[in-house]
């Protein structure tokens, strides 16, 4: 049986308004998701809430957050 996945919460502002979603590490990846649309990146030995917070800012530049 695979583990749950644990979501959490993530927020960040971008261009003078706050952005949210909720991330996650999944099968060697750090997936974003908000209301508007999901994003993944590989995980890489990088800090996953670093990847998190990138991902969530470039969703919030293509109108997804």
């Amino acid at each position: 049986m695979d583990a749950p996945i644990i979501w959490k919460e993530i927020r960040t502002a971008f261009k003078g308004r706050p952005v949210g979603g909720l991330w996650a590490v999944e099968n060697g990846s750090v997936r974003v998701r908000t209301t508007l649309g999901e994003r993944v990146a590989p995980f890489e030995e990088a800090d996953g809430v670093l990847i998190a917070w990138r991902l969530l800012r470039e969703m919030a530049a293509d109108g997804k957050a």
